[in-house]
């Protein structure tokens, strides 16, 4: 959880893996999102001027990377001519180079080992043989890399320290050949020299910076003080601090002003700030209840959260004072990346009144940075909703001129905070905030009753925002719509309708509407369903006959909504009545059907005997499709989902688990309860045995779909234990005939010596299995 944007910090685009992250490294958010630039092949750049002539880099890179054999012949034609020792080093190179392959995989494209010393002998003549003092770099670095791969590393330090180093002239080879030597010295056990080693080829080599800084970070080095006695500048002391800084696991603000001290302009600075930020932010946002919540309480590493969460408050006000300070140096300049730093922490400590201060005098400085100038947006968006008592018109334009900028965003940061701002205004509209002030108060807010029917509808338009991320990409605090269309009242939904169609909207409400994207459409289709959920059929049935015609003819539901919802499965036996069968074709609308429903019921409760019994019965198919096993879901639903009931996406604490159980088994939608009743009327009134056993017979079913609900739940009670297991197996037995079978065991004792069940025996095989409970049980 993180609002502050380590891209507003001047890192390079090839640092920005080292933003925080509980990853090993940032590699696809910079690979993805952030790399504007590559680093320059420094050896094809290098290979180039020494050749000369007409021949393209890429040609030399396919060369010397034995990419291309014609390529590898025209470089060695172009220097055979003038410099054949050339070519022998190259011939010599490609022989010892084997592949390279992953330096961190044992085994990965390893070199010949009894070749490696036949190598390193013809590495050392040639050094011996050349006066040219590129190709004499080149064979220093090759002796030194061959004596590592023979795992020599005595000799590797010796062949760098008397051939390398007294080079006069020394490029990037020869820091290639100092990260070797660095790798030797770490596997030797000199870990502090290792460290200044790998610093200073991280500092001075860009194609080698990569390595340096893995080689600590895979073993977990930190910054030891002994490093620093081989540094002869300050320059070489400030390199062993910056590599130091971005290593995880640490606090880094004592290398970070060491840092800043020895080389202010480096642009690690500003990077490591942020990652001391980011780092620590996560202790602000999560509650030790939230931990309890995810059942991480009593992981060992819990007494490690509850520790940081309480220094993390002093650390962070060391974070303030230091960002305040280098506000005001004018070494470090950017002073507009400091301010909004030390804004952000007044903040995440509830000082609201210095962070505006400090806000104010961040905009005031220039900066080309975008992302810098994004950041003080964001942050001046969070300090509204924080400061935020009381809405009115001069609040709400400044909210929506927010919300309009951060409503489509790649970031994932500016993402969170524009659904913490959205979900805190929503809270707003909904009921009396209390006030807030000091250093990680209390930001709950009072219970007083709602708002009016327009501010309801302005919280709902709020949440329903929090839905949207930018098409291109995933975000983890947006918000999953349909969670919201599943709980949603009717009478918020109405209330929202009204506030749509009000005749004269203000500026802010006519931007909020139109940022929500949410049509009189959606939202009479979305009334219709939460109504026909909660069986409100006429009331439903005018929602969707506001729905524009078109809608019906779009594809969900000329796919989704195309049998009769009228008709349940089943074979078409003699009956009283013409039941049509499940495979009969759609001849209702939303509308119509919604209709016929409210009719029906009307009609039942004036009816007697079997014309009861078959409109109680038509009902109870009615209520049965409009559930997860029927063909009219979509009319409650806008999804359907094979996973469902969602019995595993639920809370480890025990009390928000049960909630979420006991909602489940009170969802008709699962239980299909309300089928069930209309079944069970059927079968009380009904007068002919074939009525009275098919509706008997459903409403068994129905039972049984509570069973599958509770079924499911108590997997995830017992742990998530296979339905297969016979324990489980023989406990769920047991719980179906205690609780889950009063009506089974009614149809079983009274309508299975009748016609219907010698039809349904011969004709149904989901019929047989629903019989076999009872051969099971020995009934």
């Amino acid at each position: 959880m993180s609002f502050f944007m380590p891209e507003s910090t001047n890192a390079q685009p090839e640092d920005r893996r080292y933003f925080f992250t509980p990853q090993f490294y940032n590699d696809a958010e910079s690979a993805e999102q952030y790399t504007t630039s590559t680093i320059v092949d420094e050896n094809t750049q290098a290979w180039a001027g020494y050749v000369g002539g007409n021949l393209p880099q890429t040609l030399i890179s396919k060369a010397l990377y034995a990419e291309n054999t014609e390529a590898v012949s025209t470089l060695k034609a172009a220097l055979n001519r003038t410099n054949p020792q050339a070519v022998t080093y190259l011939d010599f190179a490609w022989a010892a180079d084997n592949g390279q392959g992953n330096p961190w995989e044992a085994g990965a494209n390893q070199p010949d080992s009894a070749n490696l010393p036949h190598l390193f002998n013809d590495a050392q003549k040639g050094y011996k043989s050349v006066n040219d003092a590129f190709l004499k770099e080149r064979y220093g670095f090759q002796m030194v890399k061959l004596a590592c791969e023979m795992v020599d590393y005595k000799q590797a330090q010796l062949v760098y320290d008397k051939l390398c180093k007294p080079l006069p002239k020394h490029t990037f080879i020869s820091d290639w050949a100092l990260c070797r030597r660095a790798g030797a010295t770490l596997a030797l056990g000199d870990t502090a020299q290792a460290i200044y080693e790998f610093a200073q080829v991280f500092d001075r080599c860009p194609s080698r910076r990569k390595a340096a800084e893995t080689s600590l970070r895979r073993y977990n080095i930190k910054f030891q003080e002994g490093a620093m006695q081989y540094a002869k500048t300050d320059r070489e002391r400030a390199a062993v601090y910056a590599l130091c800084a971005i290593q995880p696991g640490q606090d880094g603000l004592d290398l970070l002003k060491a840092l800043a001290h020895l080389a202010p302009k480096n642009p690690l600075v500003e990077l490591v700030m942020a990652r001391e930020i980011n780092r620590n932010e996560y202790y602000f946002f999560t509650s030790a209840q939230e931990y309890v919540n995810y059942g991480l309480l009593n992981r060992p590493d819990s007494t490690v959260f509850e520790g940081r969460k309480t220094e993390a408050v002093s650390y962070f006000d060391k974070l303030r004072s230091f960002a305040v300070e280098s506000a005001e140096n004018k070494e470090l300049g950017n002073g507009a990346f400091w301010y909004t730093a030390a804004a952000y922490l007044d903040y995440i400590g509830k000082d609201y009144k210095a962070a505006q201060t400090h806000l104010d005098q961040a905009a005031f400085l220039p900066t080309t940075n975008k992302n810098l100038k994004s950041q003080i947006a964001v942050q001046r968006m969070l300090l509204l909703a924080a400061q935020t008592e009381k809405i009115t018109p001069e609040v709400e334009n400044q909210l929506i001129g927010y919300l309009e900028e951060f409503d489509s965003t790649l970031n994932f940061r500016l993402n969170n905070a524009f659904v913490a701002v959205c979900k805190q205004f929503a809270d707003l509209y909904q009921q009396k905030p209390a006030k807030k002030s000091g250093w990680l108060s209390s930001c709950t807010r009072s219970t007083d009753e709602p708002f009016d029917g327009p501010s309801q509808a302005k919280a709902y338009l709020l949440t329903m925002l929090t839905t949207q991320a930018n098409p291109a990409t995933y975000f983890a605090s947006t918000v999953d719509p349909h969670t919201i269309e599943d709980s949603i009242t009717p009478t918020v939904v109405q209330q929202a309708i009204a506030f749509a169609s009000q005749p004269n909207p203000s500026d802010f409400d006519k931007r909020l509407l139109t940022l929500s994207g949410l049509t009189g459409d959606y939202l009479n289709l979305l009334l219709g369903r939460r109504l026909m959920m909660n069986h409100h059929y006429a009331e439903a049935a005018d929602a969707f006959a506001n729905v524009k015609p078109e809608t019906w003819k779009t594809e969900n539901f000329t796919m989704y909504f195309q049998k009769n919802p009228f008709a349940v499965k089943m074979p078409q036996l003699g009956a009283p009545v013409n039941f049509p069968a499940e495979s009969a074709k759609n001849l209702y609308t939303p509308v119509q059907f919604a209709r016929r429903m409210a009719d029906l019921k009307q009609q039942a409760k004036a009816a007697t005997g079997d014309k009861a019994a078959e409109l109680y019965y038509q009902l109870g198919c009615g209520a049965w499709n409009l559930s997860w096993y029927g063909n009219a879901w979509l009319l409650v639903k806008s999804y359907w989902s094979a996973g469902e009931p969602p019995v595993y996406d639920v809370p480890t604490n025990p009390v928000a688990k049960q909630k979420r159980f006991d909602a489940l088994m009170h969802t008709d939608y699962y239980t299909t309860a309300y089928a069930r009743n209309y079944f069970e009327q059927s079968a009380k009134l009904a007068k002919t045995s074939v009525m009275a056993d098919r509706s008997a017979y459903m409403a068994a079913r129905c039972e049984s779909n509570g069973f599958s609900v509770q079924r499911s739940i108590e997997q995830i009670r017992n742990g998530y234990v296979y339905e297969e297991d016979s324990t489980f197996v023989r406990n769920m037995r047991v719980l179906r005939k205690t609780k889950y079978a009063n009506l089974y065991d009614d149809f079983f004792k009274n309508h299975t010596h009748t016609m219907f069940n010698k039809e349904m025996i011969r004709e149904c095989a989901m019929y047989k299995d629903f019989l076999s409970f009872g051969e099971q049980t020995g009934e």
